[in-house]
């Protein structure tokens, strides 16, 4: 919709010594009219609102008509965007009161409703459940539901999508995801050895840089292929990290000695886990090695 909008411009009276101008000069000229579109949006538009809405005052109509049109399409989107109601994950009122600031403490899998699929979840699972909670969560349709300033959980959907979009984020944080266990048989375990092994090997699997990676098999599996698995395995290539779980953030304040000193103890914190890590996986091998029948 567009309106004419009329500008009343009142001139000052000339100066004493506009008698002495010889003519009048012209500096510059008015440019062309260009047609606009005006939101009512913006915090000086929200300070208005909160002012009306103290009032009680009749003023607030067309704001209150675009604040429910917001909602009304955010709503229609996502019944347009919804999954089953079988597929669709609880928001529990822990995970809606996460503070932002704490987003390192945050699963984000969990916020965007993935804590299911986990690392299996593929980018357009992540963009799609990130659709819906941004349109369920917006700022603006929570002002328009009356919570003002409530937008704790909308920050930490976009930062858990700005993690889990970008690959060497989502590896970091897929490295110490505290949901997915990291124990491993001891050997000692009573069952059927591919049942016991052979999950545990698949989930491990994923932190190869090396593919296709070969499978336990089972029991009729062939002598070339055992002696492969194993060989592949003892030279297992692991791209796993340990970055997310830095102490300190060596990009904040402090003097370039402080952050050479927070940056060595990180390294050296990082080196410690890689290396106990390996040696959970060298235990894996040898561990399913004995126990092979």
């Amino acid at each position: 919709m567009t309106a004419d909008v009329p500008f009343e411009i009142t001139l000052s009276a000339a100066p004493e010594t506009a008698s002495a101008l010889s003519e009048p000069r012209v500096h510059a000229s008015l440019s062309p009219a260009v047609e606009r579109e005006i939101s009512p949006i913006g915090v000086y538009v929200q300070h208005y609102r909160r002012r009306l809405e103290k009032g009680g005052s009749e003023q607030t109509d067309h704001l209150q008509a675009h604040a429910d049109h917001v909602a009304t399409e955010a709503a229609n989107a996502v019944n347009d965007l919804s999954l089953d109601d079988d597929d669709e994950e609880e928001e529990t009122d822990d995970l809606l009161l996460l503070d932002p600031k704490e987003w390192k403490k945050q699963d984000h899998y969990a916020v965007l409703g993935l804590s299911k699929l986990r690392y299996r979840a593929t980018l357009d699972d992540i963009i799609r459940n990130q659709r819906k909670k941004v349109l369920r969560h917006h700022p603006d349709k929570k002002a328009a539901q009356g919570h003002l300033n409530d937008d704790g959980f909308f920050k930490c959907i976009q930062k858990a999508f700005n993690i889990l979009t970008d690959p060497v984020k989502r590896r970091q944080w897929d490295s110490v995801d505290p949901e997915v266990s990291t124990e491993i048989p001891t050997g000692k375990e009573k069952g059927d050895f591919y049942e016991i092994y052979g999950p545990v090997f698949a989930r491990e699997a994923r932190f190869s840089n090396k593919t296709p990676v070969p499978e336990l098999g089972d029991e009729n599996s062939t002598r070339e292929h055992v002696e492969g698995f194993y060989e592949f395995w003892y030279a297992f290539d692991s791209w796993r990290s340990f970055e997310y779980l830095d102490k300190e953030d060596v990009s904040g304040g402090g003097n370039r000695d402080d952050k050479r000193w927070i940056e060595s103890k990180n390294r050296k914190e990082r080196a410690t886990r890689k290396k106990e890590d390996n040696q959970r996986l060298r235990s894996l091998v040898d561990n399913a090695l004995k126990a092979d029948p």
